[in-house]
Formats: structure tokens, sequence, C-alpha cells
């Protein structure tokens, strides 16, 4: 598959998007709770795989472990975290065939989460509040990063995305990189998105592809990541 039946693809796949974005999230109408659950996600998608992520915050959810009006007075919260996480989880396979599996990390995810848990609410404070006090969305980008353990620059721009905060922040990850290799020649190490500088630098690069296909940022970029999941899933690429 080449480049041009690539951005042909995105381009259709923009257009979808766009008309189920009155469907998407508001995070003003989120409850503190729903706003964890969120968070958690992104937490484990930088550890796992995007499906599992969601699955493993299921599992907690289920559970009543992402309760944040209860979880800065659970003193074995992190205890209840692990056990939570050491329990096997169904998942769907490429096949269709439904196996079980343990989520990877677990310790690191329980620590990450658990610690997030305490600065936060253990604190008195709330995601909520940390968005309303923000200033810009690369602010709110910023803060988060400062306060929920396991969120670098991608995975703060994807809980903004996903809880409908902004769209105009990318979320740079494998995927894009490899149609920035594919599409533009550059090669760009994972490593360098860690540092909000290198990450902000790429997103503007980014902000002119954005604007080629004639969508908001976190349209194309979404767009992207479909298109390109897909056609390396299918070994299209």
């Amino acid at each position: 598959m080449n480049a041009d039946i690539i951005n042909r693809t995105i381009q259709t796949m923009c257009i979808e998007i766009t008309t189920q974005e009155k469907s998407s999230m508001d995070w003003r109408l989120l409850t503190e709770d729903q706003m964890l659950y969120e968070a958690a996600i992104c937490i484990f998608g930088s550890q796992m795989q995007f499906e599992m992520a969601v699955a493993t915050a299921d599992r907690l959810r289920d559970m009543d472990l992402l309760l944040s009006s209860k979880l800065a007075d659970m003193a074995d919260y992190e205890e209840r975290f692990l056990d939570a996480l050491s329990q096997p989880l169904s998942m769907p396979g490429k096949d269709g065939i439904v196996r079980t599996t343990k989520p990877r990390f677990r310790n690191r995810l329980t620590s990450l989460l658990s610690t997030t848990v305490m600065e936060i609410y253990g604190k008195g404070r709330s995601l909520r509040r940390l968005l309303i006090a923000s200033e810009s969305t690369k602010h709110a980008r910023k803060t988060l990063m400062m306060n929920v353990w396991g969120f670098g620059p991608k995975q703060a721009s994807l809980f903004l995305r996903r809880i409908g905060y902004c769209a105009d922040l990318a979320v740079l990850d494998v995927h894009v990189l490899d149609y920035l290799h594919l599409t533009r020649g550059l090669r760009i190490a994972p490593s360098r998105l860690g540092r909000l500088s290198n990450y902000e630098e790429i997103e503007d690069t980014f902000r002119e592809i954005a604007s080629y296909f004639g969508h908001s940022l976190g349209c194309v970029d979404l767009a992207i990541w479909l298109t390109m999941r897909v056609a390396k899933r299918e070994a299209y690429l």
C-alpha cells in the first residue's frame, strides 16, 4: 500500500470521524469517576495494547476501584489494585478466539495509578479542577503531566481528546510516526517524544499535515492511527 492510497483512506476516515463527533464525550458533563476511568485507560495504554488497557480499566471499574470519592480514604487501595490486575482478563484474538491473559507490568501500573490517586484525591483535588484552572489546551496537557503519574505528552493528549476537552493536540504514537516516515521520510525515535519540547516541535510539523487534509489536528491524527494500524495488522505495509 503506497502513500497515495494511505492518504486517500485517511481522507475518507476524516469524513467519517467528523460525522461522529457530535456523539463524542463532553468533559464538562462527565463525572469525576468517568474522568478517572479515562485517565486509567491512558495510563495503562502506555504499557500495553489499547484493547488490553480498556479491559484492564473495565476490571477496576467493575470492582469499584475507580470511585474517586472513596479512594482517598481507602487505606489498602494499592493492594486492591494489584490484586485486581493479577486476575486474568478475557480478550478476543485476531482469529476471534477468546483467550485469558494477565496485564503486563502489573506492579508498575499499580504504582502509577495509586500514586496518581494519592497525589490528586489524597490532597483534596480532582482532575476536573485541574482542567478548569488550565489557561489553554497546552497548559492543560502540561498540568496533567505534572499530576498524573504515567502521563507523558502522548498520554495527556490522548486523555484530553478522549474526554472531549480539545481536538488541537496530537497523539503521536508509533502508528503516526510510521506515517511520518512513509510520507515525509522522517525518522523519529519514540524516545524523543518523552520530552515536551521535542513533542511540540513534531506536533507543529503534524499541524501542516492536518491543514493539508482540511480537518482538525485531532481528527487527522485519529484517522492516521486507524488507517496505519489496520494497514500494518493486515500486512499491507
